[in-house]
Formats: structure tokens, C-alpha cells, sequence
């Protein structure tokens, strides 16, 4: 783990980045027990490094963190030992148990633990206390997307990636890798200069739209009709692969006739983007292969979320793509820490959302705010929310607060006093990435690799292990025979044993270990696909079963110019929200100065045309209103945004997107509320 040892102790220690979900490797330099400088690991796969590493000592050592339990005590902070917060937790959720019943508690665990050890501990925990409301950063990430080409391709939840390395063809859908992910930046920069094709489609002209072959400026929300407009093309054109329709598909001849309904010229009044423009990306796509879709979350983000995901799978499929341009790996094998028979997942509050708890294996946090308000459909009284910021990142902040003002007990575990903390009753200070061992799996960045991110430094103060947490709530409240491990490396080993992957090997691979073949194309071909009828199922029996549409179908957003027209003259833009930044992620890093410079506050990005007739000029504050509530910030007037559309980041105390942005009008499939089309007006600030 370490090496370059000498008298000052200084050590160079081999880790995977927490600071986003690409799980880069780096070599943590180490002195005097102060991380000092980081660097990408040469022995890992993906080591081009963004900025934010670069931020990550003085973020790791801010004053500002909270290093000891706090409890609020008559509306102000006192500091306590962590056994007297396990006591007071511990008592409570007794409590609660007994008055409200054990469903009564939902556990919430955000981005940062994603494709780690941690939310497996966290379920065993709610699985013993006896509440099936397990729901975590999956509610409004990645997870409508690995439905939508899991109900496709796959019984499992597993998205299909952009594999770059032969490609001749790159669609880069509502994604802007240069601000989100730079190894898939580096990676679409290299087949740009063997000759790959570019199409991007995004509202915003980002940078990567400005050099490619193809810019379609779309409608945000209206992703489904374009897909369906797309494979219109393919099929009257006949350029989709043939044989592989014949052998591998189920509802071809349905979907046939069912996008019939979506010629170019249809599409191009729902979507703005040119009839022509739509043919051009349908025979670009279809001819050059292998050709590569890299989907970004913005599709998930609206009423329709789902189902684009599901017309894209058929797209790459039915052009001979699947398992080519785009790639999809089985998940590795670990141990499953839920216990069994203590909780009926059916009575979870997600309970309308079938699919989504059938995919994800948890509960979404769609209709938590609401069970919280009206007590249905049963009271929820207490919340445990670790690594997570609802006040930013979930929609409607008012209601959040609402909301979370009638808990009996809020826990927030986390790093600082986020806008969350500070509503909390208790607060858990807890390790960073760099503080504590992590198994690390990287298949949400596309790569199916595990890796073992090492301890760089000690954790400051009292600051305890992100499992252990779990693990000793548990304890405390009788609950000692779930929780036997004394150790991190017990809990590894006992997660990796049905994986055949030692912690020995880990050590010894600091660069993770393949758990697929990379290499290794058409799986499909030697042992089918994970589906009903072992095809790719374009029209499907499981959504039937569910009350859903089984052939792709797009429906407008809940809120848009076309289903709200009585609200277009008060409200005549669509709000994007949630644009990226490479310096931050969600509500992150933005009181780390190195990071802070680059975007230094709250940006919307305006037409120029658009702001020049309301009188607004660039740098000058604007108050942006919606529906549910205001916010003001700095004009941004720029030529690379659709006159219609205006967009702007999220994460910001200073100006949050969420008090703009609705709960309600859900995808009916995964729960995803639609933060990509708001309706909006703006106004010069006095």
C-alpha cells in the first residue's frame, strides 16, 4: 500500500478517486500525515485525471469539516461522543418502532457510495430494524437509464456503455464529457482522429457540438420522439441489420408500424430539430459502424425517461451495435448482506414504481416527501441520510423542507454542515474516501473493475469508517449477531467470496481487476440475453404485466408549452437544470478555493437575442421564477443556447435550481421527476 517510504515518513499510496463516479486510480503523495499532492496511477485503466483531485487536500483538511458527533440541543449544536449519539439514535428509532412501526424510518445514501461496500452494510441495517425504505442516490441517477436497457436487453439493471475503441460512428446524446468525464472525453478526442463521425444532440451547443458533423438542437423532454424518429429512418430505409432482427429480436414487425407514427417531418414539430437533420443522424448512425451512443442522465430527467432508454437499446440494436458500439457486462458477483424474510419490499413506499424496485432492488425517494406530509400511504417519522444534500439535490426544495421540519428524527451524516445539516437533529462526522479502505466497483463508469482504494490518512477527530456507522447503530440497538466483523478486511472478504476475488489479489493488482473481458464482443452469441424469451425483447410482455406501454411511446412532459399552454405567457422559457461543471459534482467541492475559481457562482446561461427583448445584458442579475418558487443570479448571454431554452447548474446554496424545479409529473416507470423541462420567466433584478 505504501511505498517510497523515508525518515519523514513521507508515502505515496495507491487509491481510486470518490470525487465522481469515473473512479479514476491515483497515487495519494503523504507527508507528515498531510495528503500533499495527487496524481493518476499508472497501473490503473482510467487515470486522466479532472481538476477536482487536484483540490482534494484542502477540501480533505478544511477547517470547515465537522470532526465530532453533534447533537442539536434547544436549537444549537453541542458536541457529544459518538457513544452518546448512537444512544440517542438508537433510543429514538426504538421509539418510533413501537408508535409508528419499523416502516416508519427511511434510509437515504447519495453519490457517494455508489459502487462501493458501504450501501450494502446500510441495507443490512434496515433489514434488521424491519424497513424495506431503503433508497439512495439511484432515485434520481443513472438508474431510469438502466431500466429502460435492462427491460430491453436484460433482467439485470445494467446500462449499455459507449465502447470508443473501434468505433466509426459517435452520438453524444444529452452528455457533455468535457465538463463530466474526461477519460470519455480523451476517449471520443482519439476516434475523432482515426475518422469517427460526430453527432450531438443537445439543447446547449457545447463545445463538442461546435466540431462535429452533426448538431441537432433539440426540445429538452422530447428525446423519445427523436429516437422513434431515428428508427423511422433505419427501418424504411432499410438499414438495420437484418439477420440479426430475424435472430435476436421479439416485436420487430410491431415496432414497425408502431413508428410509422414518427416520420421526420412528425418529429420535427415535436422536437425543433429539422426533418432533414433527423434523417442525416438515422444514416450516419446506421452506416458507419461499429457506431457508439453515449447517453447522458439528461434523458432521464423528464416524464418519458424510461422509454427513450428503451427506443435507444432497440436503435443500437436492431442496427447491429448491441454489444459492439455499446457494451453491457454482467455485474460482479458479491455477497448479499440484506437479510432475508425481515422486510416485504412490497410495502415499501415506492411501492407504485414496481420495475424500479424490481431493477434496483430498493425503493425510490420519489414519494418519500409525500408520505412525510400527508402520512400515506403509512407516518414516516424518522431519516437517516448519509453522504447526500436533499435541500440541493432533490426538486422542490420548499417541500423538502416542509417535509423534513415533521421528522421526529433527522440524521445527516456527512463531512460539513450542509443546507441538510443543518435541519438535523443529530450529526455523524464521517471519513472520506481518502480516510478509510474502499472496494470500489467501476462499472457505473463503463468498466467492469474492482479495485481496493486504500487509506491515504487518518480521518481527523472523531470522524468514523462510512460502514462502521452502520455497524455499530446496529450494535448498540441489540442487533450484534448481523454485525460480526471486527474489520474493514472482514467485511471485504466476506463481500468478495462469491466473486473468487481475494483481498490478497486486490493488494496486489493496485489497478483493480477485470471481472469481464474487456475484449470479449457479442456475448449475446454464446449465451443469450438475460430476458423472458433470451432476445432483445423490443416489445415487451414484463411492461404489459406491469399497466405500461411495451413498444417505446412518447409522451410530453408533464410540464411544456405543449400541456401547459395557459401557462406559456406568464412562462415562456424552458429551464434546464443540473448543467455540469468539471470542478464540482451535485452540491460538492464548492468550498474547496482551488475548485471555487473556476466557477466562482451561480451562472444561467441566455440567448443573446432572447435577453437583449427583455432587457437583460451579460453579467447583470436575473430573477428566474417557476411555479414553485425563485432564485436570482448572474446572466450568462451566450449564441450556444436555443432562444427558447435557458440552463443552469444545480448545487448551489446561493441560488438553488430545486427551488424552481416540481415533484410531481414523474416518469410512471422509474419515479424521475422531470429537472430537464421547467417551465420559467426571467426578469432583471432590481
Amino acid at each position: 500500500m505504501a511505498e517510497n517510504a523515508d525518515k519523514s515518513q513521507a508515502k505515496t499510496v495507491k487509491t481510486v478517486c470518490n470525487m465522481c463516479l469515473k473512479c479514476c486510480g491515483l497515487d495519494a503523495r503523504v507527508e507528515a500525515g498531510k495528503l500533499v499532492k495527487i496524481t493518476g496511477m499508472k497501473e490503473h485503466p482510467v487515470n486522466r485525471l479532472c481538476v477536482k483531485p487536484q483540490g482534494a487536500a484542502s477540501w480533505l483538511h478544511s477547517k470547515e469539516r465537522v470532526i465530532h458527533p453533534l447533537r442539536k440541543v434547544n436549537g444549537n449544536w453541542k458536541e457529544i461522543t459518538w457513544d452518546e449519539a448512537f444512544e440517542v439514535i438508537g433510543t429514538k428509532l426504538e421509539d418510533v418502532k413501537e408508535k409508528y412501526g419499523a416502516k416508519a424510518l427511511v434510509v437515504h445514501l447519495g453519490n457517494p457510495f455508489i459502487g462501493n461496500q458501504i450501501p450494502r452494510v446500510a441495507i443490512r441495517f434496515c433489514s434488521v430494524y424491519g424497513t424495506p425504505n431503503y433508497t439512495s442516490g439511484a432515485s434520481l441517477c443513472f438508474a431510469a437509464k438502466g431500466i429502460g436497457h435492462g427491460l430491453t436487453i436484460s433482467r439485470f439493471m445494467f446500462p449499455l456503455y459507449p465502447s470508443y475503441r473501434d468505433t466509426r460512428c459517435i452520438v453524444v446524446w444529452g452528455n457533455n464529457p468535457e465538463q463530466s468525464g474526461l477519460p470519455e472525453a480523451a476517449a471520443i478526442s482519439s476516434a475523432r482522429k482515426r475518422g469517427a463521425k460526430l453527432t450531438v444532440i443537445d439543447p446547449r451547443r457545447i463545445p463538442l457540438a461546435k466540431n462535429a458533423d452533426i448538431y441537432a438542437q433539440i426540445r429538452p423532454g422530447t428525446d423519445c420522439a427523436l429516437t422513434l424518429g431515428l428508427l423511422n429512418v433505419v427501418i424504411a430505409e432499410g438499414l438495420y441489420d437484418k439477420d440479426f432482427v430475424a435472430n435476436w429480436t421479439v416485436g420487430f414487425d410491431q415496432l414497425r408500424e408502431h413508428v410509422k407514427d414518427y416520420s421526420p417531418e412528425a418529429v420535427e414539430k415535436i422536437t425543433w430539430v429539422p426533418a432533414e437533420t433527423i434523417r442525416e443522424i438515422a444514416i450516419m448512425y446506421a452506416t458507419n459502424k461499429p457506431a457508439t451512443i453515449s447517453q447522458g442522465v439528461s434523458l432521464d430527467h423528464c416524464t418519458n425517461g424510461v422509454q427513450t432508454s428503451r427506443a435507444i437499446a432497440i436503435l443500437i440494436a436492431i442496427t447491429g451495435n448491441l454489444d459492439v458500439g455499446n457494451i453491457y457486462n454482467l455485474p460482479m458477483r458479491q455477497t448479499n448482506l440484506r437479510v432475508k424474510g425481515r422486510v416485504d419490499v412490497s410495502e415499501a413506499i415506492g411501492a407504485p414504481y414496481p420495475i424500479y424496485g424490481r431493477f434496483v432492488g430498493e425503493t425510490t425517494s420519489a414519494l418519500v416527501l409525500d408520505a412525510l406530509i400527508t402520512g400515506e400511504p403509512y407516518p414516516i417519522k424518522a431519516l437517516i441520510i448519509q453522504g447526500s444534500n436533499p435541500l440541493l439535490t432533490w426538486p422542490n426544495t420548499n417541500k423538502v423542507r416542509q417535509a423534513f421540519e415533521k421528522l421526529d428524527l433527522l440524521v445527516v451524516s456527512g463531512l460539513f454542515m450542509t443546507e441538510t445539516a443543518k435541519m438535523a437533529h443529530i450529526f455523524l462526522p464521517e471519513a472520506t474516501f481518502l480516510e478509510e479502505d474502499r472496494l470500489q466497483d467501476s462499472t457505473f463508469s463503463g468498466m467492469p473493475l474492482i479495485a481496493l482504494g486504500n487509506k491515504a490518512v487518518e480521518p481527523p477527530g472523531d470522524c468514523l469508517e462510512s460502514w462502521r456507522i452502520w455497524a455499530e447503530l446496529g450494535k448498540k440497538m441489540g442487533y450484534a449477531e448481523y454485525f460480526p466483523w471486527q474489520s474493514t478486511d472482514e467485511v471485504f472478504n466476506s463481500l468478495l467470496e462469491p466473486s473468487g476475488i481475494t483481498l490478497e489479489e486486490l493488494r496486489e493488482h493496485p489497478g483493480g481487476i477485470l471481472y469481464s473481458d474487456l475484449n470479449r464482443k457479442r456475448k449475446y452469441e454464446e449465451e443469450g440475453l438475460h430476458t423472458p424469451s433470451k432476445k432483445v425483447e423490443i416489445f415487451s410482455q414484463t411492461m404489459i404485466d406491469y399497466g405500461y406501454e411495451p413498444l417505446p411511446t412518447f409522451v410530453e412532459p408533464a410540464e411544456s408549452f405543449v400541456t401547459k399552454p395557459e401557462l406559456v405567457d406568464k412562462y415562456p422559457f424552458i429551464l434546464v437544470s443540473g448543467a455540469r461543471t468539471i470542478g464540482y459534482t451535485h452540491s460538492r467541492f464548492r468550498n474547496v478555493p482551488r475548485l471555487r475559481r473556476l466557477v466562482p457562482q451561480p451562472l444561467i446561461e441566455i440567448n443573446v437575442g432572447s435577453a437583449r427583448q427583455i432587457g437583460i445584458a451579460d453579467a447583470d442579475m436575473v430573477v428566474v421564477e417557476s411555479p414553485r418558487g425563485s432564485i436570482t443570479l448572474k446572466a450568462k448571454l451566450t449564441e450556444d443556447i436555443h432562444p427558447k431554452i435557458v440552463s443552469l447548474q444545480h448545487g448551489w446554496d446561493e441560488a438553488n435550481a430545486n427551488m424552481l424545479t416540481d415533484d410531481k409529473g414523474l416518469d410512471p416507470v422509474s419515479g424521475y421527476p422531470g429537472l430537464k423541462s421547467v417551465m420559467c420567466r426571467l426578469a432583471r433584478a432590481e
